[in-house]
């Protein structure tokens, strides 16, 4: 059967330094679009790219780490990389929001949000506790995903299909249901997982070779074609991808040295914490925000000004809170935590 090739220097070792770099700087695009929606500026960085960015990184991640184990035990490690986080933030916020800001939650509510299932249930619960919950649902639901379709992984065709029926699935699913925020959010980001999947083993084994096969046909057709004649359209997945080649091959090989370095360390720091930042960050820098102007200073409608300084508060207490939880974690002698645990 003929084969598209693709060949890279094999990855030593199995790992990425600059993965890290590359979470980094994709929650530091998180934290700016975030910060752009609360002072209702425009969107011109598209920080929200910065989350495609995590979901390929995710597949890369796994596919250079792969190891053959039983789904159960695969499941079981992956979600305690990020699952104990989640739960103490998601528990701090269900209280938060209980005493200050007067929400009250169902136990249905609760229940799927410590499950982290409560994205697949629409807008109303996957956005309901915290804007940047359904995270969770995206990537745990990928983890189950990736551990059941591992005997295909060999097939570089069959992860094109595969990707192709679960990314149109998830989009219809949504797209259909006038579920507008959990499309965004997670229909139009499957793909990128996929793309990960492909891009790992590449680096993996420094050949990849695509079967021009039926289920490649079947599979881009499914991906590409039949979205499309709906307006569903897989973009940012590629906007993604080209933002971590200007890094990686751009800016890490062409900039100086003096400083290459220092913003290396500065995006690793970020990374280290991402899955926290990304948790903790959004309700500080806009909910609590607005809240905290109104019940100190009687403001209902802050300015500009007095948002920014209110943003970098919220988002100095998110870096302690972040340092934190994840130093508590780890000293429990837990195996989640560190830049590993959204993806690796």
């Amino acid at each position: 059967m003929p084969a598209l090739e693709l060949k890279v220097p094999k990855i030593a070792g199995g790992r990425i330094d600059a993965i890290d770099e590359l979470k980094g700087a994709a929650i530091l695009l998180i934290l700016l679009y975030h910060a752009g929606g609360t002072l209702v500026w425009q969107n011109f960085l598209h920080g929200d790219v910065g989350v495609d960015l995590f979901v390929i990184l995710s597949g890369v991640g796994l596919a250079l780490s792969s190891r053959a184990e039983a789904a159960g035990a695969f499941l079981r490690r992956r979600l305690l990389r990020i699952f104990p986080a989640y739960w103490v933030v998601l528990t701090f916020f269900v209280c938060a929001n209980t005493h200050f800001l007067e929400h009250r939650y169902s136990a249905f509510n609760l229940v799927i949000h410590y499950l982290g299932i409560q994205a697949w249930f629409g807008d109303f619960y996957g956005l309901g506790i915290n804007d940047s919950f359904w995270f969770i649902t995206l990537i745990a639901s990928l983890y189950v995903i990736y551990a059941f379709l591992r005997p295909v992984l060999v097939r570089p065709d069959l992860i094109i299909f595969w990707g192709g029926v679960i990314s149109a699935v998830v989009a219809y699913a949504y797209f259909l249901t006038g579920q507008s925020g959990c499309f965004g959010h997670i229909g139009l980001r499957v793909p990128g997982f996929f793309a990960g999947l492909l891009l790992g083993a590449l680096l993996r084994d420094g050949h990849l070779e695509i079967p021009l096969s039926p289920a490649l046909a079947a599979g881009l057709v499914v991906m590409i074609y039949v979205p499309y004649t709906h307006g569903i359209v897989f973009y940012s997945e590629i906007t993604a991808l080209a933002l971590a080649m200007g890094y990686l091959f751009l800016w890490r090989v062409r900039a100086p040295g003096r400083l290459v370095d220092p913003t290396a360390a500065f995006l690793r720091f970020f990374g280290k914490y991402s899955l926290e930042i990304f948790l903790i960050h959004q309700p500080l820098i806009r909910e609590y925000n607005y809240y905290l102007h109104g019940r100190f200073f009687n403001i209902s409608n802050p300015s500009a000004l007095s948002l920014i300084v209110g943003i970098l508060i919220g988002l100095a207490v998110t870096l302690v809170l972040s340092v934190e939880l994840h130093r508590l974690l780890n000293r429990l002698g837990a195996p989640w935590g560190g830049p590993k645990a959204a993806g690796r």
